[in-house]
């Protein structure tokens, strides 16, 4: 019986998920962040470190990580995969100069089993 209502309450209960979402210095992170959040679009500064904020939406909450891009701090992201349900990784397409970059970055983060169960691109 217990199993049985652990189930349902799975199904109407509030689920927590956590997002990261990465990507090159002023790439868009945190205004899409933010966006999400209060529903506008912010002005921002650059993220030195990281931000974190609450997201809900329907039954979801999503507790989402705005991890800096600067190239001093992108080594640190792969601390930051454990107990990640999923993963935004924020391209500028009009940083046509870092596309490499961004995919240098991009492609080892892709490579690691942990994270890698589903990704969808847009």
């Amino acid at each position: 019986m217990g199993v049985l209502f652990s189930y349902f309450k799975s199904l109407i209960g509030t689920r927590e998920m956590r997002i990261l979402i990465l990507g090159l210095d002023g790439a868009g992170k945190t205004t899409i962040l933010y966006r999400l959040q209060v529903g506008e679009v912010v002005t921002t500064i650059p993220t030195i470190g990281f931000n974190v904020e609450q997201v809900t939406y329907k039954n979801l909450k999503f507790q989402v990580w705005d991890l800096g891009g600067q190239t001093s701090i992108r080594p640190y992201w792969r601390c930051y995969y454990s107990n990640t349900d999923a993963i935004i990784y924020v391209v500028d397409s009009a940083d046509k100069e870092r596309i490499g970059i961004s995919k240098d970055e991009l492609v080892p983060m892709l490579r690691v089993s942990t994270i890698c169960t589903t990704f969808m691109l847009y």
